[in-house]
């Protein structure tokens, strides 16, 4: 699992995070991992390297043309030696799941294209979870996008947004543009199928703040390069609370983690089954 952008902080001006520096290792443990990675953490052991991540800054185009490119570079070439270390002394000839959010999935396509896609090793592949970034259909030769809740050795990808009035909508802030999605793959991550919506009923957990997790919570409006949700159904206070937040990109896996998790534990049963 490749952790998303938690290098946020206007003030730091730094391009890269330093994986050395205590707090940041404990940020790392106490939000991506428990929230996000912990999603796979009943199909098998999760490896999950810290790397020298680029600052949230690099996404705008005037900071990537003046060192953003360079600082992206040295973050993914962390998680590629991460990558070589993993398969050498960690692997031991096992099936493969790799996932990643946001500025950990950017790097994890990157390390499909380079180890995966038309090579050998794709027959490693039980699933990929390329969540909140852009897939295109032409980022892979050989890895498709996944229509079914067997279906194993490509991936899926979506980037979740709200569901609000027009007004609300255009007032706010999203981390990713529709814009920049526009040609973007995305899949169903409640029925995993080709399916545009889902009910209240097939939705299996959204892993909140409490670390409780709430079934029957998420309900998807449409589907075309990104999820439309409506506003979770978890009782008045919490409702409160949900109802402040606008941009959904940090939720992209939470809203949909007893999801992930029951579908990459499905998945994997099956590869090992046919394999």
């Amino acid at each position: 699992f490749i952790y998303p952008t938690l290098l946020t902080d206007k003030d730091n001006t730094r391009w890269n995070a330093d994986i050395f520096d205590s707090s940041t290792r404990s940020y790392v443990l106490g939000s991506s991992v428990k929230y996000q990675a912990s999603a796979w953490y009943s199909t098998g052991d999760v490896y999950v390297p810290y790397y020298r991540q680029a600052h949230l800054r690099v996404f705008r185009e005037s900071f990537w043309k003046n060192g953003g490119k360079e600082a992206y570079e040295m973050a993914y070439n962390d998680i590629r030696e991460a990558f070589v270390t993993y398969m050498k002394e960690y692997n031991n000839d096992k099936p493969i799941i790799i996932a990643g959010h946001s500025q950990g999935a950017g790097h994890a396509k990157r390390l499909l294209q380079e180890f995966f896609d038309d090579k050998p090793l794709k027959n490693k592949l039980v699933a990929a979870y390329l969540i909140g970034t852009k897939i295109t259909n032409d980022d892979f030769k050989s890895l498709d996008l996944m229509t079914d809740k067997n279906e194993t050795g490509g991936f899926v990808t979506w980037n979740t947004y709200r569901l609000m009035s027009e007004r609300k909508t255009k007032n706010a802030s999203f981390t990713i543009s529709e814009e920049w999605i526009q040609d973007a793959l995305c899949s169903n991550p409640i029925t995993w199928d080709n399916g545009k919506t889902s009910n209240y009923k097939d939705h299996k957990g959204f892993l909140y703040l409490n670390k409780k997790v709430f079934p029957g919570t998420v309900k998807i409006e449409s589907i075309d390069n990104k999820i439309l949700v409506k506003l979770p159904k978890m009782g008045i206070v919490k409702r409160l609370l949900l109802s402040t937040v606008k941009d959904y990109h940090k939720a992209d896996v939470n809203l949909f983690w007893e999801d992930i998790r029951l579908n990459s534990v499905e998945r994997s049963k099956y590869y090992l089954k046919n394999n």
